[in-house]
């Protein structure tokens, strides 16, 4: 049974602390079929938007993934405001030249995991509305639609393009309607297990003195005034915590959604490692989701090749939030040796036997490696065979 829940607007802060063959991926008409519930002991993996293209990667991938002992598989389908699979909220990511490749790749991944026993999660970049150094090359796209649904600091000025995401501003009705809207459109069409959200934080990881900087445009200031009398420099921490509680209310109304819209759907979301820096740097309050039971299992990535740096991250989130389910992230890309990612999955069977793996294209070849020559990719496959056979220990297959 899930805790009871609180309403998110008083979420307490951290403070100190297919078409094709997956047609039958997509929802029944008339019926909506039982998630498959998370498993007693979850293994699983991150699948990126970049390891698949086409049906037969779906299906390699599923295979594999099954195969290797997994039970859950995080999907990617929303990176940065385009998505990868048939919507009318947005349009197709870049990975499909931004056009309907003429098959549904989630109807296909949902198919092909239930097949194989494999629970799914459809793995969404929430706060992230485009990427890269240039605008869109497509004019359906929210940096063109919905400008003022970005980042803008006190001059109006929007958050600058560049090597990495620019964000949506949670402070806005609009944008937390839209992409509550999306999720809604994953949940009710398709067939998944799950929703799992990434980047449910302010990603301003590159923009500098972006805490200080966002968001200061004049809705987002008006709204702050009218709900607490006050600006945002009386009193940092009042507007720092505001600010935390807008991404909260967020998460609040996609479980809402769930709740309504098709039960049993499990809301998951990775998570920064350190929960107090989340919080201090990201707003990310991922502690009060678990104790809230806004979320049902929090994803710290805590990706790093020491031991007992790995073990203080997961000890924060089991300290801060007692008895809530915790699925340790292993970032086993950054594992140079088979014993690193040993210690760190025997770890996870102490805590329980809980555990997720970034990500697939570490321990098997993607469509991003076409075109690479022989040698190169023996040499990427041969840590990936090392990765593999760690991987099978560890789920005993």
């Amino acid at each position: 049974m899930r805790p009871a829940r609180f309403k998110p607007v008083i979420v307490l802060s951290l403070g100190i602390f297919a078409s094709l063959s997956g047609c039958r991926g997509r929802m029944p008409i008339g019926g909506r079929p039982a998630p498959r519930p998370m498993t007693e002991e979850i293994s699983a993996v991150w699948v990126a938007r970049f390891h698949y293209h086409s049906p037969d990667d779906i299906r390699t991938i599923m295979k594999n993934a099954a195969a290797l002992g997994f039970n859950t598989v995080l999907w990617q389908v929303r990176g940065e405001g385009t998505v990868a699979y048939d919507s009318r909220l947005e349009p197709w990511s870049a990975q499909y030249k931004f056009k309907n490749p003429g098959f549904d790749p989630l109807a296909v991944a949902v198919a092909e995991a239930h097949a194989r026993g494999l629970r799914i999660e459809a793995w969404v970049n929430v706060m992230p509305g485009w990427r890269g150094p240039k605008p869109p090359p497509i004019r359906n796209q929210l940096y063109h639609q919905h400008p003022d649904w970005f980042l803008r600091d006190a001059s109006g000025k929007r958050q600058p393009l560049g090597d990495f995401y620019v964000i949506l501003n949670p402070c806005l009705p609009q944008v937390r309607k839209h992409i509550v809207a999306v999720m809604r459109e994953i949940v009710t069409g398709y067939a998944v297990d799950g929703l799992h959200m990434d980047y449910v934080r302010y990603a301003w990881d590159t923009t500098p003195a972006a805490r200080q900087r966002y968001p200061r445009d004049r809705r987002t200031l008006s709204i702050y005034a009218h709900q607490t009398g006050k600006k945002p420099d009386d009193d940092t921490k009042a507007w720092d915590d505001w600010r935390a509680n807008q991404l909260t209310r967020l998460v609040g109304e996609v479980r809402t959604m769930i709740d309504r819209t098709r039960p049993g759907v499990a809301l998951t979301a990775a998570v920064w490692s350190d929960p107090n820096r989340g919080y201090r740097d990201y707003f990310q309050n991922a502690i009060g989701w678990l104790r809230g039971g806004l979320i049902d299992a929090a994803y710290p990535m805590a990706y790093t090749e020491d031991a007992s740096r790995f073990e203080k991250y997961i000890e924060a989130y089991h300290a801060l939030a007692p008895g809530k389910r915790v699925v340790p992230g292993l970032g086993i890309y950054k594992h140079k040796l088979a014993v690193q990612t040993a210690s760190q999955l025997a770890q996870c069977r102490r805590w329980g036997g809980d555990f997720a793996v970034f990500s697939y294209e570490s321990l098997f070849a993607t469509a991003g490696d076409r075109g690479l020559k022989p040698a190169a990719l023996a040499r990427k496959n041969r840590p990936r065979e090392l990765r593999r056979e760690e991987i099978r220990r560890g789920t005993g297959s």
